[in-house]
């Protein structure tokens, strides 16, 4: 039976009692919305005595089996609330509208015994081996394994005190102990740690997870797809409410009863104090002049609270790269996308596509064509296969001169761009470094020769020529898969990691990055030095739709390929980010390779220099007696 606003209003109407409406609690606005309730006296009446309320284990207390009350896995608002009855006098309101509400066949059974987190005030006994009714009031009583007198620390909604008052006898047997993440929870249907449920992968394999979306997981250690059933309740952990209402440390905690920390109960010490403590022993002193403590546990222990939902970003599994598909293919089958924040959505049942996003009208460049829009498999996070955020870095190089030995032996050594996420070299001749510890043959892309003259400024005038391998870098459409494009100069260091580090805070944003700003009074400055160009993947497809425009419409012709970079992405609406330890360059304000702070370091033209330079930025810092 699927659950929905009707089906649990229903519910509500037929077990509150029309007479007994003297403690009232209006909902909350966002319980009123996810209900769906229309209007007050309505939304009086479901709250009415308690019987609207969601299990402290997630599953809804309200009629029905577990089965078929169970909460969506997420993006619930009601998930794992206890909602009760408390306080509020609308009786008249209350009585009215249940009154007039409609009748039906479907009254609770009152020998059917109620799952863990159902309500059981009527049943007065629990299906589950280990588990006992016990009261919060006398409008709510619910299946757990224990209750201590006092604030319930999962109840979602309310800190007023539970009774803890048996209902009938307990199940028979020891509580199911459930299963911590990495677990299989497919005979337990639990799991310990807060804010995670059990998902199905398939029949043979089920774990905990804060969430879970059909198709691939891109953590996983493989690409076959998860059904993501759920089965069981979701472990909410302590309450939002228990960090402000609870005691904190030191504090005296005998009052409220509960502690505001995960892991600490409320123990007395003595005749008025007592005190929040991870584990006490009776008769301890803490202290050789302090008298002994108590003890006794006052109230519940507090459990953890539920961390942040699962990250929408971060490292992939290195499957992705091979098994997902890219820009254009059909991704019905592998139902994941290598693009980053692309999705799999579907125009038919023969096709689908990754894109950012889709529409259901028709498409004027697909023959007006209309497309379902149904997703498939989960949301793109990039190939961000050794780190996040994933970096996509390229190098220009003339393989006769010293840029192509020394590419050769950075490649060797595992270094600089050959430890980003994605790499690609670019040359005006044919050539091979060979092949790196990824496994990847490095072969160079060609581009056209192009002559280069000498710039407004005295350096090279190479902006026609760098325009060419950037038209290169949008054909080949791979910085699409990345969070980060960077250029970087075959004779600069850079040591990707601390590129992450600075580049982190920015993911998402159109924005490229001005990383010297040497002549501060300069018109000119803070402008981006072309050792190291790094650009967001926004900027990127910005860059590709309107880099014409640059080209016919800027003066370009005597400009450094950074110069008319720079200006070009401030002429199509690219972003700025001012960063200055992106890059330490002699050609700017200097080169330290010894600080830890700085990203990539330039210019180190010899093998000799450039591995010098290498070893002194990824050398372990010093102890601080030698410092």
């Amino acid at each position: 039976m699927a659950i929905s606003p009707a089906n649990i209003e229903q519910d509500v109407l037929l077990q509150a009692d029309p007479e007994n409406v003297d403690s009232v609690d209006v909902l909350q606005p966002w319980t009123a919305r996810a209900l769906g309730v229309k209007h007050q006296a309505r939304r009086v009446a479901l709250a009415t005595a308690g019987v609207l309320g969601v299990g402290l284990l997630g599953s809804v207390a309200i009629g029905g089996t577990a089965s078929e009350r169970q909460v969506p896995a997420s993006g619930s608002t009601w998930s794992g609330a206890v909602i009760q009855a408390e306080h509020v006098h609308a009786k008249h309101a209350a009585q009215h509208a249940l009154r007039n509400s409609s009748r039906s066949s479907e009254h609770e059974d009152e020998h059917e015994c109620a799952m863990a987190g159902e309500g059981c005030l009527k049943s007065k006994c629990c299906k589950e081996v280990g588990m006992q009714c016990y009261t919060k009031n006398e409008y709510w009583a619910q299946c757990m394994a224990e209750c201590a007198p006092g604030p319930n620390l999962r109840d979602q909604v309310s800190n007023s005190p539970w009774e803890c008052k048996k209902l009938g006898e307990r199940t028979s047997g020891e509580p199911k102990k459930c299963s911590d993440v990495g677990e299989d929870c497919s005979s337990t249907g639990c799991c310990s740690t807060a804010g995670t449920q059990c998902f199905e992968k398939n029949k043979y394999w089920a774990t905990c997870k804060p969430q879970c979306t059909a198709g691939p997981d891109l953590l996983a250690e493989d690409s076959k797809p998860w059904s993501c059933k759920v089965l069981g309740p979701r472990n909410v952990g302590a309450a939002p409410w228990v960090t402000t209402k609870c005691a904190n440390k030191g504090e005296n905690c005998e009052t409220k009863g509960c502690c505001a920390n995960e892991g600490h109960q409320c123990y007395k010490k003595g005749p008025g104090w007592s005190q929040c403590r991870p584990s006490c022993k009776k008769g301890e002193k803490l202290q050789a002049w302090d008298t002994p403590w108590d003890c006794t546990p006052i109230g519940s222990r507090t459990p953890a609270f539920e961390k942040s939902a699962q990250p929408s970003s971060g490292k992939v599994s290195k499957w992705v790269e091979e098994k997902c598909s890219s820009e254009g293919k059909n991704c019905l089958d592998s139902q994941c996308c290598q693009e980053v924040g692309a999705q799999c959505y579907k125009k038919s049942k023969y096709w689908a596509n990754c894109k950012p996003s889709c529409d259901t009208a028709p498409d004027p460049n697909d023959g007006n064509k209309s497309w379902s829009c149904e997703t498939v498999g989960p949301k793109s996070w990039g190939l961000a296969l050794k780190g996040w955020p994933s970096l996509y870095c390229f190098s220009l190089y003339m393989p006769s001169g010293y840029e192509g030995p020394l590419l050769k032996s950075v490649m060797k050594a595992d270094a600089g761009i050959f430890q980003c996420d994605g790499y690609d070299v670019f040359a005006a001749e044919p050539d091979t470094l060979g092949t790196s510890k990824d496994g990847i043959e490095v072969k160079a892309v060609q581009i056209p020769k192009i002559s280069v003259g000498v710039s407004q400024d005295g350096t090279a005038g190479n902006a026609k020529l760098f325009m060419a391998v950037w038209d290169k870098v949008i054909a080949g459409g791979r910085f699409r898969n990345f969070d980060w494009t960077i250029k970087v100069d075959p004779d600069a260091v850079i040591l990707p990691w601390r590129v992450r580090d600075h580049m982190r805070s920015h993911v998402g944003q159109k924005v490229y990055v001005v990383n010297c700003n040497k002549f501060p009074n300069s018109p000119n400055f803070p402008m981006m030095y072309g050792a190291v160009e790094v650009f967001s993947q926004s900027a990127m497809v910005q860059y590709a739709q309107n880099s014409w425009k640059c080209g016919k419409q800027l003066p370009w012709a005597s400009w450094g390929e950074d110069y008319y970079m720079t200006h070009c992405m401030d002429f199509i609406g690219v972003g700025r980010i001012g960063d200055f330890g992106i890059l330490g360059d002699n050609m700017c304000t200097g080169a330290n390779c010894a600080d830890g702070g700085i990203a990539s370091f330039h210019p180190f033209k010899s093998e000799g220099l450039w591995m010098q330079c290498w070893g002194q930025a990824t050398a372990p810092p010093k102890p601080a007696a030698y410092v």
